[in-house]
C-alpha cells in the first residue's frame, strides 16, 4: 500500500477490545495496520493507512456499537514522509542534518497534524516522531532542514493546529552531533 492516500488514528480506552475492534476492521476493509501501541492507563492506540474510503469506512465501522471508543484522527493524503514515520522508517542521514525543529503536542493526533503541516509547508525533512510513549499523551515532531524552512514550518504549524493543542515549539540552529544521536 505505498500509494496509501490516507492516515487514521483511533484510540480505545479497553485494550482487548481495540484489538478485536482492529482485527474486525483488518479483514473487513483494505487498510493496513501502520501502528500500535499501548498506552497508560491501559488504552490502545492505533493507525491504518489506504485508500481514502476504505479508511473512511474503517473508521466508521470502528465507531459503531463499540462502547470503548474513545476518539480518532482522519487525514487525506498526508506527506509521504509522515507515512514512513507513523510505520517508524527514517531515511534522515546523520551527514545531512541541518536545523532541529522540536515540536511538541498535548496529543498523538495533533503530532500527525503539525508534521504533515510542517512537511507540507517548508523544504524539511521529517527526522523523528515519539508518539504517546510513556509521555501521558503528548508528542513531539523533530524536523530538519535550513534555519529558514524549519521556521517556515513551525510557523505554518502555529497557524495550523487547535487552540490548546500545541505546547511548545523550539528550534536549535545549529545542533551537535550528540544532539541529534539522542534525537534520533
Amino acid at each position: 500500500m505505498d500509494e496509501a492516500k490516507a492516515l487514521a488514528m483511533m484510540e480505545f480506552k479497553s485494550i482487548g477490545w481495540g484489538l478485536a475492534t482492529l482485527d474486525r476492521l483488518l479483514k473487513g476493509f483494505p487498510v493496513e495496520l501502520i501502528f500500535l501501541r499501548i498506552l497508560c492507563p491501559g488504552k490502545l492506540l492505533a493507525a491504518v493507512t489506504g485508500e481514502i474510503a476504505a479508511v473512511r469506512g474503517a473508521l466508521q465501522r470502528a465507531r459503531e456499537n463499540n462502547l470503548t471508543y474513545i476518539d480518532d484522527f482522519f487525514l487525506g493524503n498526508p506527506h509521504p514522509g509522515l507515512l514512513a514515520a507513523v510505520r517508524d522508517v527514517w531515511p534522515v542521514e546523520l551527514e545531512r542534518l541541518g536545523a532541529l525543529g522540536i515540536i511538541e503536542t498535548f496529543t498523538a493526533s495533533s503530532a500527525l497534524v503539525a508534521a504533515d503541516t510542517a512537511c507540507k509547508a517548508g523544504a524539511v525533512t521529517l527526522a523523528n516522531l515519539h508518539m504517546a510513549r510513556g509521555l501521558a499523551g503528548k508528542a513531539h515532531v523533530y524536523l530538519t532542514g535550513s534555519v529558514g524552512a524549519v521556521e517556515v514550518a513551525l510557523e505554518a504549524v502555529e497557524g495550523q493546529l487547535e487552540p490548546g493543542s500545541l505546547s511548545r515549539q523550539t528550534i536549535i540552529p545549529s545542533p551537535d552531533m550528540e544532539t541529534w544521536r539522542a534525537v534520533l
